[in-house]
């Protein structure tokens, strides 16, 4: 059962997005549970089948990658107002391919994935919301992507200032040095010449 908070917070979230009717959020509540992760929480791990979206109410998660050697490839951070999934996951119906853990305390409004595709079938604006959240996931990857190939290590750090501001200062080093694919030792380097 959801409240009045959760309505609240996920219309702004949401009309943030795309439009959806107030009569369409009702529907849409008993889809919500909520959830709390503790640091270093996982919200999903390699090897698990997720069946649920979250909608980050407060915290900060990190999406990463595990080398048969145990070496960590930093994907993405995700802080309030994201949305956060193992997407291969509940795309394809299959184990997650990646570990996402809580690097803080972190609220966060589940989403039964399946069941939110069923209300899309009877309601153009979920649709447009869906269409609108794979739009902008892929114009992350490709802006990531783009900044590994094209970009120098220090201006992949200075962009990731932009992206994250304050970020540098809430998260391991060795977080950002994964994402920005870079050792934690250049990073160091790069931090203290443009300081």
């Amino acid at each position: 059962m959801t409240d009045d908070k959760t309505f609240a917070i996920l219309k702004t979230i949401i009309s943030q997005i795309a439009p959806v009717p107030d009569e369409q959020m009702e529907a849409f509540l008993p889809l919500i549970s909520k959830a709390i992760y503790k640091k270093n929480e996982y919200f999903a791990r390699y090897g698990e089948r997720q069946r649920h979206i979250g909608v980050v109410v407060s915290g900060l998660f990190r999406l990463f990658y595990i080398d048969m050697n145990g070496k960590e490839y930093t994907k993405n951070f995700i802080g309030q107002n994201g949305f956060v999934s193992a997407y291969n996951s509940i795309l394809k119906d299959e184990p997650s391919n990646l570990y996402i853990q809580a690097l803080s305390d972190s609220e966060v409004r589940l989403i039964d994935y399946s069941k939110w595709l069923g209300l899309a079938d009877t309601h153009m604006s979920w649709q447009i919301l869906l269409r609108k959240l794979t739009e902008h996931g892929y114009l992350q990857k490709e802006k990531r992507e783009s900044d590994l190939l094209f970009y120098d290590a220090e201006t992949r750090y200075r962009n990731f200032k932009k992206e994250f501001p304050g970020l540098d200062q809430q998260i391991r080093q060795r977080h950002i040095a994964s994402f920005l694919s870079m050792s934690p030792e250049t990073l160091s380097r790069i931090k203290k010449s443009i300081t």
